[in-house]
Protein backbone atom coordinates (compact mmCIF):
# COMPACT_ATOMS: atom_id res chain seq x y z
CA UNK A 1 0.00 0.00 0.00
CA UNK A 2 3.14 2.48 0.51
CA UNK A 3 4.66 1.81 -2.55
CA UNK A 4 1.56 2.32 -4.36
CA UNK A 5 0.96 5.83 -2.82
CA UNK A 6 4.43 6.61 -3.65
CA UNK A 7 4.12 6.24 -7.33
CA UNK A 8 0.57 8.21 -7.35
CA UNK A 9 2.28 10.87 -5.67
CA UNK A 10 4.61 11.67 -8.84
CA UNK A 11 5.20 15.27 -10.02
CA UNK A 12 3.46 15.88 -13.18
CA UNK A 13 6.74 16.89 -14.81
CA UNK A 14 8.13 13.87 -14.19
CA UNK A 15 5.35 12.24 -16.04
CA UNK A 16 5.20 13.97 -19.01
CA UNK A 17 9.00 13.57 -19.74
CA UNK A 18 8.69 9.78 -19.52
CA UNK A 19 6.17 10.19 -21.72
CA UNK A 20 8.27 12.16 -24.09
CA UNK A 21 10.94 9.75 -24.15
CA UNK A 22 8.65 6.72 -25.02
CA UNK A 23 7.99 9.06 -28.27
CA UNK A 24 4.18 9.38 -27.63
CA UNK A 25 1.79 11.85 -26.98
CA UNK A 26 -1.08 12.42 -25.59
CA UNK A 27 -2.90 10.93 -28.28
CA UNK A 28 -1.21 8.01 -28.85
CA UNK A 29 0.72 9.21 -32.31
CA UNK A 30 4.30 9.49 -32.82
CA UNK A 31 5.72 13.01 -32.79
CA UNK A 32 5.93 15.05 -36.00
CA UNK A 33 9.62 14.46 -37.12
CA UNK A 34 11.11 18.04 -38.43
CA UNK A 35 13.00 18.14 -41.85
CA UNK A 36 16.73 18.40 -41.21
CA UNK A 37 18.32 21.56 -42.18
CA UNK A 38 20.22 21.83 -45.49
CA UNK A 39 23.93 23.20 -45.58
CA UNK A 40 22.40 26.87 -46.42
CA UNK A 41 20.18 26.71 -43.52
CA UNK A 42 16.90 26.38 -45.05
CA UNK A 43 14.47 23.75 -45.14
CA UNK A 44 13.22 22.45 -48.41
CA UNK A 45 9.22 20.99 -48.19
CA UNK A 46 7.63 19.12 -50.82
CA UNK A 47 4.38 20.15 -52.31
CA UNK A 48 1.18 19.39 -50.41
CA UNK A 49 -0.01 16.42 -52.45
CA UNK A 50 -2.49 17.53 -54.95
CA UNK A 51 -0.89 20.25 -55.64
CA UNK A 52 0.91 21.57 -59.06
CA UNK A 53 4.77 22.14 -58.66
CA UNK A 54 5.96 25.33 -60.44
CA UNK A 55 6.71 25.02 -63.85
CA UNK A 56 10.31 25.28 -65.29
CA UNK A 57 10.59 29.26 -66.73
CA UNK A 58 11.10 28.92 -70.63
CA UNK A 59 14.70 29.29 -71.96
CA UNK A 60 15.09 32.46 -73.42
CA UNK A 61 15.34 31.99 -77.74
CA UNK A 62 18.86 32.03 -78.92
CA UNK A 63 19.37 34.77 -81.13
CA UNK A 64 20.02 34.32 -84.84
CA UNK A 65 23.28 34.21 -86.00
CA UNK A 66 24.35 37.03 -88.05
CA UNK A 67 27.98 38.48 -89.26
CA UNK A 68 28.89 42.11 -87.78
CA UNK A 69 30.10 44.16 -91.23
CA UNK A 70 30.54 47.85 -89.36
CA UNK A 71 34.18 46.98 -89.20
CA UNK A 72 34.99 45.97 -92.69
CA UNK A 73 37.02 47.08 -95.43
CA UNK A 74 35.59 47.18 -98.88
CA UNK A 75 37.26 44.16 -99.74
CA UNK A 76 36.23 42.53 -97.00
CA UNK A 77 32.47 43.81 -97.50
CA UNK A 78 32.18 42.86 -101.17
CA UNK A 79 33.45 39.35 -100.71
CA UNK A 80 31.12 38.51 -98.12
CA UNK A 81 27.97 39.99 -99.98
CA UNK A 82 28.82 38.52 -103.29
CA UNK A 83 28.93 34.91 -100.84
CA UNK A 84 25.76 36.03 -99.22
CA UNK A 85 23.38 33.52 -100.24
CA UNK A 86 19.81 33.49 -100.78
CA UNK A 87 16.56 32.24 -98.79
CA UNK A 88 15.00 30.94 -101.51
CA UNK A 89 17.01 27.93 -101.37
CA UNK A 90 18.04 27.97 -105.27
CA UNK A 91 21.50 27.27 -106.01
CA UNK A 92 23.79 29.76 -106.13
CA UNK A 93 21.04 32.86 -105.52
CA UNK A 94 22.60 35.64 -104.22
CA UNK A 95 21.17 37.68 -101.21
CA UNK A 96 21.44 40.88 -102.40
CA UNK A 97 20.28 41.34 -105.73
CA UNK A 98 18.70 43.60 -108.64
CA UNK A 99 15.38 43.19 -110.47
CA UNK A 100 12.91 45.21 -111.99
CA UNK A 101 11.86 46.86 -108.51
CA UNK A 102 15.81 47.46 -107.48
CA UNK A 103 17.91 45.79 -104.94
CA UNK A 104 16.39 43.18 -103.53
CA UNK A 105 17.08 42.32 -99.99
CA UNK A 106 16.52 38.51 -98.58
CA UNK A 107 19.21 36.26 -97.13
CA UNK A 108 19.03 32.97 -95.51
CA UNK A 109 18.75 33.30 -91.83
CA UNK A 110 21.95 32.17 -91.09
CA UNK A 111 25.26 34.56 -92.00
CA UNK A 112 22.99 37.47 -92.52
CA UNK A 113 24.37 40.93 -91.53
CA UNK A 114 23.80 42.60 -88.13
CA UNK A 115 23.40 45.42 -89.49
CA UNK A 116 22.48 47.56 -92.45
CA UNK A 117 24.80 47.86 -94.77
CA UNK A 118 25.06 50.70 -97.21
CA UNK A 119 25.48 50.18 -101.03
CA UNK A 120 25.93 52.09 -104.55
CA UNK A 121 23.28 52.14 -107.06
CA UNK A 122 24.26 53.63 -110.27
CA UNK A 123 21.95 53.69 -113.42
CA UNK A 124 22.56 54.71 -116.89
CA UNK A 125 20.78 54.53 -119.66
CA UNK A 126 22.16 52.93 -122.75
CA UNK A 127 20.78 54.52 -126.54
CA UNK A 128 20.69 51.46 -129.49
CA UNK A 129 21.43 52.67 -132.95
CA UNK A 130 21.29 50.09 -135.69
CA UNK A 131 24.33 50.15 -137.76
CA UNK A 132 23.62 46.61 -139.75
CA UNK A 133 20.44 45.46 -141.01
CA UNK A 134 19.71 41.48 -140.04
CA UNK A 135 20.44 39.42 -142.94
CA UNK A 136 20.28 35.29 -143.95
CA UNK A 137 23.84 35.75 -142.42
CA UNK A 138 24.04 36.98 -139.32
CA UNK A 139 21.76 39.34 -136.97
CA UNK A 140 21.18 43.20 -136.83
CA UNK A 141 24.20 44.89 -135.19
CA UNK A 142 23.92 48.18 -133.21
CA UNK A 143 25.73 50.33 -131.22
CA UNK A 144 25.58 51.58 -127.55
CA UNK A 145 26.22 54.67 -125.75
CA UNK A 146 25.64 55.25 -122.39
CA UNK A 147 24.93 57.93 -120.16
CA UNK A 148 25.23 57.89 -116.24
CA UNK A 149 21.65 59.21 -114.77
CA UNK A 150 22.66 59.10 -111.20
CA UNK A 151 24.24 57.36 -108.40
CA UNK A 152 23.48 57.21 -105.12
CA UNK A 153 24.13 55.38 -101.43
CA UNK A 154 21.20 53.27 -100.38
CA UNK A 155 20.82 51.03 -97.25
CA UNK A 156 19.93 47.43 -97.44
CA UNK A 157 19.13 44.85 -94.36
CA UNK A 158 19.53 43.77 -92.01
CA UNK A 159 15.29 43.40 -92.59
CA UNK A 160 14.46 41.52 -95.48
CA UNK A 161 12.60 43.10 -98.14
CA UNK A 162 12.93 45.59 -101.08
CA UNK A 163 14.90 48.88 -100.97
CA UNK A 164 12.92 51.72 -101.81
CA UNK A 165 13.52 54.26 -104.43
CA UNK A 166 15.90 51.92 -105.89
CA UNK A 167 14.13 50.70 -109.54
CA UNK A 168 15.60 51.83 -112.89
CA UNK A 169 13.72 54.21 -114.75
CA UNK A 170 11.45 52.63 -117.39
CA UNK A 171 13.01 51.96 -120.82
CA UNK A 172 11.16 53.97 -124.04
CA UNK A 173 11.77 53.70 -127.47
CA UNK A 174 15.33 52.64 -128.56
CA UNK A 175 16.63 53.50 -124.99
CA UNK A 176 16.87 50.86 -122.28
CA UNK A 177 18.81 51.09 -118.82
CA UNK A 178 21.27 49.55 -117.02
CA UNK A 179 21.55 49.37 -113.54
CA UNK A 180 24.48 48.45 -111.40
CA UNK A 181 24.86 47.78 -107.53
CA UNK A 182 28.17 48.21 -106.29
CA UNK A 183 30.89 49.21 -103.81
CA UNK A 184 33.68 50.92 -103.50
CA UNK A 185 35.29 53.29 -106.68
CA UNK A 186 32.12 54.77 -109.36
CA UNK A 187 31.96 52.34 -112.23
CA UNK A 188 33.35 53.83 -115.44
CA UNK A 189 31.53 53.62 -118.53
CA UNK A 190 34.29 51.58 -120.50
CA UNK A 191 33.40 48.66 -117.44
CA UNK A 192 29.91 48.60 -118.77
CA UNK A 193 28.91 45.59 -121.20
CA UNK A 194 29.26 46.09 -125.29
CA UNK A 195 27.31 42.90 -126.03
CA UNK A 196 24.22 43.11 -125.00
CA UNK A 197 21.51 40.37 -126.43
CA UNK A 198 18.69 42.42 -127.38
CA UNK A 199 15.44 40.92 -126.76
CA UNK A 200 12.01 41.99 -127.83
CA UNK A 201 10.93 42.19 -123.93
CA UNK A 202 11.61 44.67 -121.11
CA UNK A 203 12.45 41.65 -118.25
CA UNK A 204 15.53 42.41 -117.01
CA UNK A 205 18.35 40.30 -117.34
CA UNK A 206 21.31 39.65 -116.11
CA UNK A 207 25.16 41.25 -117.25
CA UNK A 208 28.32 41.19 -116.60
CA UNK A 209 30.21 44.66 -115.43
CA UNK A 210 33.70 44.86 -114.94
CA UNK A 211 35.00 45.50 -111.47
CA UNK A 212 35.95 44.00 -108.16
CA UNK A 213 33.05 46.27 -106.16
CA UNK A 214 30.18 45.10 -108.65
CA UNK A 215 27.49 42.96 -106.70
CA UNK A 216 25.17 42.67 -109.22
CA UNK A 217 23.89 44.39 -112.75
CA UNK A 218 21.19 44.41 -114.70
CA UNK A 219 19.66 45.46 -118.24
CA UNK A 220 16.39 46.24 -119.36
CA UNK A 221 16.03 46.77 -123.02
CA UNK A 222 13.59 49.36 -125.13
CA UNK A 223 10.62 47.51 -125.87
CA UNK A 224 11.50 47.31 -129.62
CA UNK A 225 14.77 47.08 -130.55
CA UNK A 226 14.54 46.43 -133.99
CA UNK A 227 12.72 49.47 -134.70
CA UNK A 228 15.86 51.46 -133.94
Amino acid sequence: MHRARALSVLPATLVAALLAVSGCSGGGKPAAQVPAPTPSGLVHYAPATGSAAPAASALPTAPKECVRTAGMSVEQLTGYLKELRSSSGDYQTKGLTLDSSGLNFTPEDIKRPCEAVSVKLAHYWVDLKKTHEANVVSGARYEYAYTLIGTASHAAGPQDGRVPDTAPPGPSACRGTVSVAYLGEDIPLRSLPYDLKLVDTTAPVPVKVDGDGVLSAIYVSPPHPDSC
